[in-house]
């Protein structure tokens, strides 16, 4: 049996980059006496503004930023997803998730793939997409990152399940007053691969809060309401090979999903 421990934080950021780092670390803080493997941060951690606001709070990677996150993961001992923040690279914003291990070293970087056109939002005015998934392996967990909109695209996972990964890990900036969909999603994606899948997200006024994690057979079990604070599971991921053998539906397929990368 594995088991692997993970935390999510769940805040509600404004628009005041250091007093919301200051907030987001101190409950991981608190997170840290858990003892978790793995700990999750929300979409846009660090700040939430307009899309053609987005380059004035970017970030290259690495960064200051990078450097700040790697030394808490390196302080507790414990493997990072930072979120996203806005990455500068050149003239282009990327909405991007960063990976650390306990050592505090970047292991791979994600790019939010399917920007939030949707609901008279227009995330792609100031935010370029990304075009290549991401699998990382890390403590023995092999795990993806998909990024708020992308729960509502099934190839991304169906990708990732493909690949072996056995959590994938969706830090969100959900829209009120969409709960609902936000819930059936997160579920959705874990049963149709047989896979867990932690979603964290930002809360408060605009966003649905309600960070969880479901299990392989879709049933969640772990959660929280609208309040700020952390959540944490243990996730037995021996439980994934068990409900394939009842649930064999990536046996069961008749066609496979293929990511095209673009360069």
């Amino acid at each position: 049996m594995k088991k692997f421990r993970v935390c999510g934080v769940q805040v509600e950021t404004g628009e005041n980059p250091a007093e919301n780092r200051k907030k987001i670390y101190s409950l991981m803080e608190e997170a840290s006496y858990l003892k978790p493997d793995f700990i999750l941060f929300p979409e846009m951690f660090e700040v939430v503004v307009p899309p053609l606001e987005a380059i004035k709070f970017s970030h290259s990677v690495p960064s200051e930023l990078t450097d700040e996150v790697g030394g808490l993961a390196r302080k507790y001992s414990v493997n990072i997803i930072a979120g996203t923040f806005f990455e500068r690279d050149g003239d282009s914003v990327f909405n991007t998730a960063v990976v650390f291990d306990r050592e505090g070293r970047i292991c791979g970087t994600y790019r939010k793939m399917h920007l939030f056109d949707a609901f008279g939002y227009n995330e792609s005015k100031g935010i370029k997409s990304g075009h290549t998934p991401l699998l990382v392996e890390i403590d023995g967990l092999r795990f993806g990152v998909a990024i708020c909109y992308d729960v509502r695209f099934p190839e991304i996972f169906r990708h990732y399940a493909s690949g072996g990964a056995q959590v994938v890990f969706v830090p969100s900036a959900f829209f009120q007053p969409n709960h609902d969909h936000w819930q059936l999603n997160i579920r959705s994606r874990a049963l149709d691969n047989t896979i867990f899948v932690m979603g964290c997200n930002q809360t408060g006024r605009r966003f649905v809060g309600r960070s969880m994690v479901a299990n392989p057979w879709g049933i969640t079990v772990a959660s929280m309401g609208v309040e700020e604070g952390f959540f944490s599971a243990d996730l037995d991921v021996d439980l994934i090979e068990e409900t394939r053998k009842k649930l064999p539906f990536l046996e069961n397929r008749r066609f496979d999903v293929v990511i095209r990368n673009k360069s």
